[in-house]
């Protein structure tokens, strides 16, 4: 597997690069995004309107496809998300600069000395693939609508990653860390704070 710098969600701390990263212009990102696995038309729907109202991001739809086989992990019967990330690196075409799957799987990772930490999402920092599942955005919704946001609201958070954005500390920012509960994320506004807009290259909402 390749050396990749990433960041995850519900709170795990990153693994930074040495140096500072340089955001990338949200307005010139170009997000395939693609279904792993059967995912609700109306979601994709969604998370597409997301990316572009608060991103300004173009949205392609890359071909759903299947979970693959080497991500999975038989013992806690859910999905690593660092293979994932591999898989998704490969579907990546032109004019796409950055990719997002989506699932509904559970997904996992290796971090804080667990070897299969089950998370919300996972990104690389200033590359080009994340992987968000909804499994715990709907796991403890009071409804529906809650969970899509949380969803929506969690693409954003990744896809900025991809960006160069790292966590905020503003706790209303879609960029601020989760710290280990996606509860975190129902705080938030569902945008992006100025100094994080700045920082992609977005003026202030009006």
């Amino acid at each position: 597997m390749r050396r990749r710098d990433l960041l995850w969600t519900l709170g795990l701390a990153g693994i930074a690069r040495p140096r500072r990263l340089l955001a990338q212009s949200a307005s010139d990102a170009v997000v395939a995004l693609c279904a792993l696995g059967e995912f609700p038309a109306p979601l994709l729907d969604a998370i597409a309107m997301g990316l572009r109202a608060e991103l300004r991001a173009t949205v392609v739809r890359s071909a759903a496809v299947a979970l693959p086989a080497s991500a999975w992990y038989a013992p806690r019967g859910r999905y690593r998300a660092e293979r994932l990330l591999d898989t998704l690196h490969g579907l990546i075409r032109p004019p796409a600069t950055r990719i997002l799957g989506v699932t509904e799987r559970d997904i996992s990772t290796t971090a804080h000395g667990v070897h299969d930490w089950g998370v919300l999402g996972l990104g690389d920092l200033g590359g080009t693939a994340c992987v968000i599942s909804t499994w715990r955005c709907r796991r403890t919704a009071r409804d529906a609508a809650q969970a899509d946001f949380r969803m929506v609201t969690t693409c954003i958070h990744e896809v900025g990653h991809t960006l160069g954005l790292e966590h905020c500390p503003d706790p209303r920012c879609l960029m601020t860390d989760a710290r280990g509960s996606v509860l975190t994320v129902d705080r938030t506004s569902g945008h992006l704070c100025e100094r994080c807009r700045r920082r992609v290259g977005l003026a202030a909402p009006r």
